[in-house]
């Protein structure tokens, strides 16, 4: 039965699988390149076309702005590479099955855009920056967004206000049971997503919820407007006043 179970493996996940590996030793080659050629660029201006003699120790002295242009060039053209090869998916629930269309897409999407995110989610150090590494990559960032982690950016909607804290992190996939679900997230205006807490594919919030810290809102979840949810799986404890206060349940119906 196991030898039977991992051939079955075997042939689902190997046949058919694009070469992945294949894909992140090109982009990473490419970017390298792209990212060395401003570094010629100066240098042969230094030493060839300019009409006076530079002392070497100033071409020397100049080592930190190439390293530091040659890593903005190579962050850019990776965000670059990231975004072109975004192939289209549907969402729903598929086998890992390497003759699935959308697994196959999903699995190239990632390589490009986890590839960009890595180098480049959080500009001079700073998540609230991350909003335009996201937007690169066909996320829907409205303005006064932030964001820590997202994974598939380019299924993910933050309307404007939205702030999703440290450490927390809204994906479009998840795995279960050895299946790959896909879906969007759509996350209302002025919505607060409370520090490592996670944002399942499919969920849905409305405008002026909060999400507790440390929460997990499940698949497909609908959260309406003005509401408070907090836990593992989240689900309501509260609701948001107009003032922007947060009542508990119990609160609200002595009220």
């Amino acid at each position: 039965m196991e030898d039977n179970f991992l051939e079955e493996l075997k042939i689902k996940y190997e046949r058919g699988a694009p070469r992945l590996i294949k894909r992140l030793f090109l982009y990473l080659s490419i970017a390298s390149i792209v990212a060395i050629l401003p570094v010629i660029g100066i240098s042969y201006l230094l030493l060839e076309v300019l009409p006076i003699e530079v002392p070497w120790y100033l071409i020397i002295s100049l080592a930190p702005v190439y390293v530091i242009l040659a890593r903005w060039v190579f962050n850019a053209v990776l965000l670059i590479i990231g975004r072109v090869t975004i192939k289209p998916l549907e969402e729903g629930v598929y086998e890992m099955d390497m003759k699935e269309e959308n697994v196959r897409n999903w699995l190239i999407n990632s390589v490009g855009t986890r590839l960009a995110i890595h180098y480049s989610s959080k500009p001079f150090g700073m998540s609230a920056l991350g909003g335009f590494v996201y937007k690169m990559l066909k996320a829907k960032m409205g303005y006064g967004t932030q964001a820590h982690i997202v994974n598939d950016p380019y299924l993910v909607e933050f309307k404007e206000g939205t702030i999703a804290g440290g450490g927390s992190l809204v994906t479009g996939h998840v795995f279960v049971g050895g299946k790959l679900m896909i879906g969007k997230v759509k996350l209302g205006r002025n919505v607060t997503i409370g520090m490592y807490s996670v944002i399942s594919p499919g969920v849905e919030i409305g405008d002026n919820t909060v999400i507790a810290p440390l929460s997990s809102v499940a698949y497909k979840t609908r959260i309406p407007p003005n509401q408070f949810w907090a836990g593992n799986p989240a689900r309501q404890v509260g609701i948001v006043t107009k003032e922007g206060k947060i009542r508990t349940l119990k609160t609200s119906q002595k009220e």
